[in-house]
């Protein structure tokens, strides 16, 4: 089976490169660069395509690896097309594959294989991208044929039911909401006279080993700090020199650690606490 990607940015190349190395054989890259496309086709040893009708063509499995924006776009382009027996596939963390409206009138099979894993950069990232979980969601014949390839480059395969929308939720929660807390703990750093390279040097033990801990124990088993310990005294103390954003934010993910910590000592009480959480002072 020929492999084609429209869309020859990060996520393309690496997961083509992948491929190849794996001895899958690409059909190639369309773009609307050129640039790119050639690029990613030299990268991995494949075609570039200035026509995605020629793409289509030369290709049984085709990956939309646009932004999430483009790929309704695309997909109304490229329906047009002969796609009788082609598989087609997303790689949205966001969308599911009921965006290929009415793609049973093609002949064509659909679904989205989003990979957990965080691209940053277009010809290197593809050295890490080993071992990576794919989460398949989409019609049965299609998920089959993919979770078979990925499988043989090494990956895990899990399937999905339910709403995208609130899987992907979790997925920022995990990644792109923890840059956000780090960035924080910088910004409080440097109002005691630290700057940002000596904070996030401060920080990486501890936040590395914190997530060691979580993922090696459990979110419950690795709590630690004044919340687990109920020490109201330490919050209060935190409450009344934070202010604006990190304020707030420090509440509700306290709230959060609260229900932890109740799960773990249902013979404390922690009313007081969350009283003091929930306060506008």
């Amino acid at each position: 089976m020929k492999i084609g990607f429209i869309g020859a940015g990060k996520v393309a190349t690496v997961i083509g490169k992948n491929l190849t190395t794996h001895g899958f054989i690409l059909s190639g890259f369309y773009s609307k660069s050129l640039k790119s496309s050639k690029e990613s086709a030299e990268f991995t040893n494949s075609n570039s395509y200035d026509n995605v009708e020629d793409l289509i063509c030369s290709s049984d499995i085709l990956f939309i690896s646009t932004p999430d924006g483009e790929i309704k776009n695309v997909w109304n382009c490229i329906k047009q097309y002969d796609l009788r027996q082609k598989i087609v596939c997303h790689f949205s963390g966001a969308l599911s594959s009921d965006i290929f409206s009415n793609i049973e009138d093609t002949g064509a099979t659909g679904c989205s294989f989003h990979p957990v894993y965080a691209f940053s950069d277009k010809f290197s990232s593809y050295k890490q991208f080993y071992n990576i979980f794919f989460v398949a969601q989409g019609n049965e014949h299609a998920v089959s044929v993919l979770k078979d390839i990925f499988t043989k480059c090494g990956h895990k395969i899990l399937s999905m039911k339910g709403d995208k929308r609130k899987y992907h939720a979790a997925m920022v929660f995990s990644s792109n909401l923890c840059t956000g807390l780090i960035a924080s703990a910088v910004d409080i750093l440097g109002e005691c006279g630290f700057s940002s390279e000596e904070s996030l040097e401060i920080l990486r033990d501890l936040s590395i080993n914190n997530l060691k801990s979580v993922f090696d124990k459990g979110p419950n088993m690795a709590l630690t700090g004044p919340i687990e310990r109920n020490d109201i005294d330490t919050v209060m103390g935190h409450l009344q020199v934070l202010n604006g954003l990190n304020k707030d934010i420090y509440k509700t993910n306290n709230l959060r650690l609260t229900q932890l910590a109740m799960s773990n000592h249902p013979d404390r009480d922690y009313t007081k606490t969350i009283e003091l959480l929930k306060s506008d002072k």
